[in-house]
């Protein structure tokens, strides 16, 4: 038998790169995770964390300090909105403190206090070895596995051996270009100055909402960036003086008019960056596969980058288990490609869609929009945190593809969230009424098994829909048993009968391991 280095080997120990070894650890996969930097970036970007990535968060059990990150939006009557030039309010839409996935529908958090957490996890997990300091210099699959040739820091050359490779190693990606990926271009290109400030008083303009100022002369976001942390982004104009835009003092100019200023706040950063829109058309070859920003990267308008790249995580990791532990064919990385490809570009357009309604410069034309706007501006999504999934692994009926209920429940006297009291991550047939598996056919039991699927049910003494919530969704859902997935999404739903649970059942070992049942 060949012996590997490892499983998997991941380049990039970003956050999703990080992410994606946890949950393959979590799943007894060994990783190799290799990283250029010795240090994880220092400095802000990502601001905010929507609530079915919250919810993978809480799966890889990062505890309190995770949780002491999060600032919900919504927070006090928050709205997320967009502004007239002269601060009058064109359209709002709420950040609900709830969701599907049981968590706020938008948390805002900072980026690097997420990395630190991140980052002791991943030293402490025992199937996971980071090399930091080290640059990946070619890839070659060779037969049932991968080779990697890399750099460390004092320039020896090292090669590893993987059964597959994932690239999470961001917007540049090497092993983006080693695949020879197409890109899919937008053809968006703006450039904005992203600042963050710490307050330490009242700011009573900065710190009211969160969302967009649609000046012409000067489109600015303003969102909060974690408790007690503030993020402006301000669209760099042609005739900007660019070495006053990177000096404190130009950066303090532009914060004026927002009541921020050095005697209420900390000036934690300034830096330029160009916001794009662009996608990979291919995302696998052979066993080399691609997550977060080296798929795709998008404009921040829907706050939704670092958000689709753990989204790509958590979609994958599970797949790559199954494969790797020969459960299931390595046609099953084709579903995540399908999957994945589509929802993140759906995703890009819409963030371009929106960047180029923020983005217009020309005062004519900005009036005609906050005209529309006014008027139609409820229809526009801006605080949309969820899209469903289309062809892919699971059924062709109405709920397959949405995102699964999350809520309290009780078993045996203790009351918690689903997540907190069963095993997340693992496939989970979820019953309104008696246990499905007393209805599943032995012949199908033991691939139900071998997938380590695990059954949650209601209508008995030992589990407990305490609020209700359970009972409506299988209401609207018009069934009585649904079939989730360890990635939190609907695989399919059934009636509850004998028959119906069987072929539910079966379906999805069909799926999974593409073999006659």
């Amino acid at each position: 038998m060949t012996r590997y280095d490892c499983d998997v080997l991941i380049v990039g120990a970003g956050p999703v790169g990080q992410t994606t070894a946890l949950l393959l650890a979590q799943r007894g996969i060994s990783v190799i995770v290799l990283e250029r930097w010795e240090q994880p970036y220092p400095l802000p970007r990502a601001v905010a964390l929507a609530h079915d990535v919250v919810r993978t968060m809480h799966t890889l059990a990062l505890g309190t300090r995770f949780a002491d990150l999060l600032d919900p939006w919504g927070r006090d009557g928050q709205q997320c909105v967009l502004e007239s030039a002269d601060g009058r309010r064109l359209t709002q839409a709420s950040s609900p403190l709830d969701s599907v996935s049981g968590h706020p529908e938008m948390s805002g958090f900072s980026q690097p206090d997420l990395e630190l957490v991140l980052e002791d996890h991943v030293n402490e997990a025992t199937d996971i070895d980071q090399r930091r300091g080290v640059t990946v210099r070619s890839l070659r699959t060779n037969g049932d596995h991968v080779c990697v040739q890399a750099a460390e820091r004092d320039s020896a050359e090292v090669t590893l051996s993987a059964r597959y490779v994932v690239g999470c190693d961001g917007a540049n990606s090497i092993v983006r270009e080693h695949i020879g990926a197409p890109i899919t271009d937008m053809q968006f290109d703006r450039d904005w100055l992203v600042v963050d400030v710490v307050p330490n008083g009242p700011l009573p303009k900065a710190m009211s909402d969160m969302g967009q100022r649609l000046d012409p002369a000067r489109p600015t976001t303003f969102v909060p960036a974690g408790p007690n942390r503030r993020r402006f982004e301000f669209m760099i104009q042609p005739g900007d003086d660019a070495a006053l835009l990177d000096t404190d003092d130009g950066t303090w100019e532009l914060l004026r008019p927002w009541g921020v200023n050095p005697a209420n706040s900390v000036l934690t950063r300034h830096a330029r960056y160009t916001f794009r829109g662009r996608w990979a058309t291919q995302w696998r070859k052979d066993r080399i596969l691609l997550a977060g920003d080296a798929a795709h990267q998008m404009p921040p308008f829907l706050g939704q980058g670092l958000n689709s790249g753990i989204r790509d995580a958590t979609n994958l990791a599970w797949r790559l288990a199954l494969v790797v532990k020969d459960v299931a064919p390595a046609g099953l990385l084709d579903d995540y490609v399908a999957e994945r490809r589509e929802q993140a570009a759906t995703i890009v357009r819409e963030s371009v869609r929106m960047g180029e309604i923020i983005c217009t410069t020309d005062p004519e034309e900005a009036a005609r929009r906050d005209e529309l706007l006014k008027t139609n501006g409820h229809r526009m999504g801006i605080a949309q945190t969820s899209w469903p999934l289309n062809d892919g692994t699971f059924r062709k009926d109405t709920a397959a593809g949405t995102l699964a209920l999350q809520a309290r429940v009780g078993v045996d006297g203790v009351v918690g969230m689903l997540d907190d009291v069963t095993e997340p991550g693992r496939f989970m047939i979820l019953g309104a009424d008696g246990d499905p598996l007393d209805a599943l056919d032995p012949a199908l039991v033991g691939g139900w098994r071998s997938l380590g699927g695990v059954a949650v049910h209601f209508g008995g003494k030992r589990w407990v829909d305490v609020d209700g919530k359970y009972g409506r969704w299988f209401d609207t859902l018009g069934a009585r048993v649904v079939l989730i997935r360890p990635d939190f999404h609907v695989f399919g739903t059934a009636s509850g009968d004998s028959g119906s649970i069987n072929l539910l059942v079966a379906d999805l070992l069909r799926s999974v391991t593409q073999l006659a049942v």
